[in-house]
């Protein structure tokens, strides 16, 4: 069983809005805030016991805030198969005018400049990899064990997002607390937005000087005969790449010239669903035109989604964002109650592609109501991708292969 872990509902934080409005508040500090606080929070369901979050950073710190702060008070636990959720009781309204003063303390990590050169990696290299999978409920702890349990693997990979907002609490009791344990392997974390929304310490500090990772730089590289391999971040800054990031791809793209490129980030480079990435394709819009990206892999969307080629990039890009958060579904489906793979057709410069569909036994109040968490397993051989989509248990639920 893990550890327990506190989430948050937006019901709560509008009863606690809703006290401060009438409470005795100084009424300029309270007005215009909480219409603002109400306007964000509009769109979201309320009233549902399952841990939510979104990408917004004031609010995912008041569930840090409150996640960690709450635990001082009484609390609903229930009980969940992979660990506790509780709901917030005697809630302080209070606690959103200490959030701002605790914001105002949050200053980000320093970035740290990764090294020129890419690591070595065998030619057949086993990859699994779990997107927006900090959260320590649901498929997260699951996929892990399974993933420890793997015949072959050489390298494992979390593509960013610890929830609420990656502080070092959180970092440690859903991350780090519940992460692959197997010391025969490469572990790598990537940078998201829920990590930075807490300015990253707990991602610097805590995931990358954790034994198994021992990871010098939020980007990095391997490279063997016929694949380079790079992790980007992206979430430093936003959608972005920060720094030099751009330069240093380039060089080692220019290094090894005659290696097909697969990427890893957070941030995704399109989307039929979210916000496109305009961003990175600028930066790295030299080496997509020219066709060197083979490949690219990313979260973020909470979602796994498989994209046909792209047809002027000639690059295979794929969704991985269903580690472990419970993420609503989203696609027309015919069979509520059935797993499936749902057709997207193609819009303006985003291929069409096929969406991983199905209920989440996994979140007990209402399985129907919720996407299915799993992770991906690449095989490399030569310049041959073997994709290999899996359930929590590591039952294929999909696969595919093409050639760079």
């Amino acid at each position: 069983m893990s550890k327990p872990v506190v989430s948050v509902l937006a019901a709560d934080l509008e009863i606690a809005m809703s006290r401060a409005d009438s409470g005795g508040f100084e009424s300029g500090r309270a007005g215009s805030d909480l219409a603002d606080w109400r306007a964000r929070l509009a769109d979201l369901s309320v009233g549902r016991r399952q841990a939510w979050s979104i990408d917004d950073r004031e609010l995912s710190l008041l569930q840090s805030f409150l996640a960690r702060e709450g635990t001082q008070l009484g609390s609903e636990l229930r009980e969940t198969e992979s660990g506790f959720e509780a709901k917030f009781d005697n809630l302080d309204p209070s606690w959103i005018w200490s959030l701002r003063d605790w914001i105002k303390k949050l200053d980000p990590h320093d970035f740290i400049v990764g090294a020129d050169e890419a690591d070595a990696i065998a030619d057949d290299t086993a990859i699994a990899m779990v997107g927006d999978w900090g959260t320590g409920l649901y498929g997260a702890p699951v996929c892990a064990r399974t993933i420890d349990e793997l015949a072959r693997l050489d390298l494992v990979m979390h593509l960013g997002d610890v929830y609420y907002a990656g502080d070092r609490d959180e970092v440690r009791d859903r991350f780090i607390a519940h992460w692959p344990e197997r010391t025969d392997v490469w572990h790598r974390a990537l940078n998201g937005n829920h990590e930075m929304y807490s300015g990253g310490k707990g991602y610097f500090d805590g995931i990358l000087q954790d034994a198994r990772f021992k990871q010098p730089a939020s980007h990095f590289a391997f490279v063997n005969n016929d694949w380079l391999l790079i992790g980007l971040d992206t979430a430093y800054a936003d959608h972005d790449l920060y720094g030099d990031q751009a330069g240093w791809v380039q060089r080692l793209a220019a290094r090894h010239a005659d290696k097909a490129i697969m990427l890893f980030s957070h941030h995704q480079p399109f989307s039929a669903f979210e916000g496109q990435g305009l961003k990175l394709q600028q930066k790295l819009m030299p080496l997509l035109a020219a066709g060197r990206i083979a490949a690219w892999y990313w979260g973020h969307e909470h979602a796994c989604v498989r994209y046909d080629q792209h047809p002027a990039w000639k690059m295979h890009g794929r969704c991985i964002g269903h580690g472990g958060f419970p993420y609503f579904r989203f696609v027309a489906r015919p069979n509520q109650h059935q797993a499936e793979w749902i057709d997207v057709p193609a819009k303006r410069n985003v291929p069409a592609s096929k969406v991983y569909d199905g209920p989440n036994a996994l979140v007990l109040e209402a399985p129907d109501d919720y996407g299915p968490n799993g992770f991906l397993v690449i095989q490399l051989a030569g310049r041959k991708v073997h994709e290999s989509y899996r359930d929590p248990y590591g039952v294929q639920v999909g696969e595919y292969e093409f050639t760079a």
